[in-house]
């Protein structure tokens, strides 16, 4: 089979590999779609991969595919099912897994970087990680919901968004536009976006934020947030940069009491204003990856048209056109096609 391959010392290449075989509790997929992640450009820019990657590696973690073969212990899936797979395989028995925070486990493992991942022709995955695909979604758009969307979803679940009357996304990434597409699809009545960049304030609108700010004059920006909220600053402020500068415009945005919660996870570092933090009362947590329900959840959402992740699609590429994808980014977030 065709597969994209990444190694430290030799760069991306278009290679032919085997076709993996299913273990008694995997199946094999066909890809028909394989998202590309920041992580994945990250991994490429020689950033730190997560503990357990082993190289040479077939990267992409957000798959869409059908059955082509089922293990001998997997009950529940046949061949020709249509399927996405949650991509954060956790152990299932430590006391972290035991508590309900899987997503958290420090021992699990990720498909598409401590095993061979989504972008080839075909992936053999647990069937635990399986979850159906409605015949009706285009896969390019479903195979986002994995992570882009799961991923804010798991935020907004720790961070009790449900109780929000108003929230501000940072940044207008593939996470910062999901998570106004998933507020905007719950009880949140009223959504802000901010961002560093002058394109990323009319695609927060087009993804229904009723304000989108700058960063480029942060005081500003905290001033029309604040405005815009009524209440001495928004409820909830999801942060999808994470870096210092962020944290203190979500200070500033925020009213007291509220809740920050962050999802971005820059290379450093970050000073964090804790007089700020512990004057104003504010609940900042951190929030990792998602877990299976989470994408559960998502599909669910996007079968019935309350999200609509089509609308963060970029460019839609052949394998040939992996190391473009990962070397650059388009406007929306990319899409690898292994059968074409």
């Amino acid at each position: 089979m065709r597969a994209l391959q990444y190694a430290p010392d030799r760069g991306t290449d278009l290679v032919d590999l085997p076709v993996p075989e299913a273990a008694a509790n995997e199946v094999l997929l066909q890809v028909d779609a394989c998202g590309v992640c920041g992580s994945d450009r990250q991994i490429v820019r020689g950033e730190t991969p997560p503990f357990g990657t082993q190289f040479p590696l077939v990267l992409g973690h957000e798959v869409a595919g059908t059955i082509v073969a089922v293990g001998d212990a997997v009950d529940g899936w046949n061949v020709g099912d249509a399927v996405l797979v949650h991509p954060f395989c956790p152990c299932g028995n430590c006391a972290v897994c035991r508590r309900g925070e899987s997503h958290l486990c420090t021992q699990q493992g990720c498909i598409g970087f401590t095993r061979q991942g989504g972008f080839a022709e075909y992936v053999a995955v647990p069937a635990d990680q399986l979850v159906r695909r409605p015949a009706h979604l285009d896969p390019a758009a479903a195979a986002i919901l994995v992570d882009a969307y799961a991923t804010p979803q798991r935020a907004l679940v720790a961070a009790h968004a449900d109780k929000a009357a108003t929230a501000l996304v940072i940044g207008t990434g593939g996470l910062g536009l999901a998570a106004i597409q998933l507020l905007k699809a719950g009880a949140v009545a009223r959504v802000a976006s901010a961002s560093r960049r002058e394109a990323g304030l009319d695609v927060a609108q087009s993804a229904g934020a009723e304000v989108a700010v700058a960063l480029t004059d942060a005081r500003g920006a905290a001033r029309a947030i604040r405005r815009f909220a009524g209440t001495g600053g928004a409820d909830l402020v999801l942060d999808t940069v994470g870096d210092g500068q962020s944290l203190g415009f979500a200070l500033d945005a925020l009213r007291p009491g509220g809740t920050v919660v962050i999802v971005g996870m820059p290379a450093g570092d970050v000073a964090v204003p804790m007089a700020r933090l512990v004057r104003r009362g504010v609940r900042c947590i951190g929030s990792y990856g998602s877990q299976r329900n989470d994408v559960v959840e998502v599909v669910k959402l996007a079968a019935d048209g309350r999200i609509d992740p089509a609308a963060l699609l970029g460019r839609r590429l052949a394998l040939a056109d992996g190391p473009l994808a990962l070397a650059t980014q388009s406007g929306g977030r990319d899409v690898i096609l292994p059968q074409r």
